[in-house]
């Protein structure tokens, strides 16, 4: 079943590590490397800034998926309203992966 996009959501980027690959959906974002979430970052607004700020904190799927507004403030992350949008993208981000856990659960 696939889930419609809703209120502005965008399908996941070709060649991000969320898109859809041949055999389904890639890896769970908590095992990403931390090229793939350089990878991930740079495709959701944060550029290579973000993805240069990644490799520096060496963040893996693991961390990327435990950040807060605090880490990222300190990370060096500015504005607050670019904080505020990575953390929205980062929510999604975990929502798509609970879904995936869910429809591997329900056998879908």
């Amino acid at each position: 079943m696939e889930l419609p996009a809703q209120d502005g959501a965008e399908a996941p980027l070709e060649g991000s590590p969320e898109a859809e690959g041949p055999e389904g959906p890639q890896r769970p974002a908590g095992r990403w490397s931390g090229a793939e979430v350089g990878s991930w970052l740079a495709a959701h607004g944060g550029g290579w800034r973000l993805a240069e700020l990644a490799r520096e904190h060496g963040l893996t799927g693991r961390t990327l998926l435990r950040l807060t507004e605090g880490s990222l403030r300190r990370m060096g992350v500015t504005p607050r309203s670019r904080r505020r949008e990575l953390l929205r993208e980062l929510l999604r981000l975990r929502l798509l992966q609970e879904i995936q856990e869910l429809r591997s659960i329900a056998g879908e």
